[in-house]
């Protein structure tokens, strides 16, 4: 007999990538527990499974008459864990509301970290308006006392989740770091008690920066990643002077850029664009289980 679910979730889902950072995308709301957490890290695995840097649920969500079009985006983490916010995942899952019908191209995301308002252009680009105002935190050590690879001190900031920003020292340029051994230890910090997303900034000329990060959750540098695209640019705008709109390129290849207007240590009007792509659409097996 067919079933509609396997392991808890839709048979059906959509991959979608942006800029780079990959998810899997359900229609529906969540009700994750141990059973959909383990099916969630079974399919977010590459190799055995579909291979993903999360899944994103996506639903409609009843709106005033006349109102402008909302859905609600509940994010989960390849290691099966909820996440407040993803800006790449929401700016994927805004682009799959439109194309699936659930939404027009101005509309509202609800997500852990609250409203955001989303654009989705007909190029495949999307304009997030993110909850404001966003405030610079402290510092925290990056245990490189001696700045050889980067910056003494890392800035702390939350943009839905939590982030360090850690600049690359003198002329060293971020492609040249050993992400994958710096990450893990700042990713733990213990001044930060949920730990953080870690983003490794060169600045270059010309309001642009070039950034990587080793991600909370996923355990390892993804592609892209929205969220620390943003916080890297206000970071690098309030300390190094970048002027808004910054472009960003990612380990991906892909740019992000990111809007923003500085008063003091609060950032306001904060935007983010970059692409959103449907990779393929599937439909889960029971035997990939």
């Amino acid at each position: 007999m067919r079933t509609s679910t396997i392991g808890g979730l839709a048979r059906d889902f959509w991959k979608m990538a942006g800029a780079g950072n990959d998810f899997l995308v359900f229609a529906g709301t969540a009700s994750v527990g141990g059973r959909e957490a383990e099916t969630i890290r079974r399919l977010c695995r590459r190799g055995t499974g579909v291979g993903a840097d999360g899944v994103l649920f996506v639903s409609e969500k009843e709106t005033a008459a006349g109102a402008r079009p909302e859905v609600r985006v509940d994010y989960f983490n390849a290691d099966g864990g909820p996440a407040r916010f993803c800006a790449n995942g929401t700016r994927c899952a805004a682009r799959f509301a439109v194309l699936r019908g659930l939404a027009a191209d101005e509309l509202v995301a609800h997500t852990g970290w609250g409203a955001i308002g989303a654009t989705v252009r007909p190029d495949g680009n999307v304009t997030l308006r993110l909850p404001e105002p966003i405030a610079l935190g402290g510092s925290v050590a990056t245990f490189d006392r001696e700045g050889r690879q980067v910056e003494p001190r890392a800035a702390s900031l939350t943009v839905g989740v939590p982030h360090l920003v850690v600049f690359c020292a003198g002329e060293v340029e971020v492609e040249t770091l050993d992400v994958a051994a710096l990450g893990p230890p700042l990713r733990r910090h213990p001044d930060l008690p949920e730990g953080a997303n870690v983003n490794f900034v060169s600045v270059r000329g010309g309001a642009r920066l070039a950034v990587r990060t080793y991600e909370r959750g996923v355990e390892a540098e993804t592609l892209s990643c929205g969220s620390g695209v943003v916080a890297s640019a206000v970071v690098a705008g309030a300390e190094r002077g970048q002027l808004s709109p910054v472009s960003v390129a990612t380990r991906s290849g892909s740019a992000l850029v990111v809007g923003f207007r500085l008063e003091g240590s609060l950032a306001h009007d904060v935007t983010l664009t970059g692409d959103a792509r449907v990779v393929f659409e599937g439909l889960l097996k029971e035997e990939a289980l």
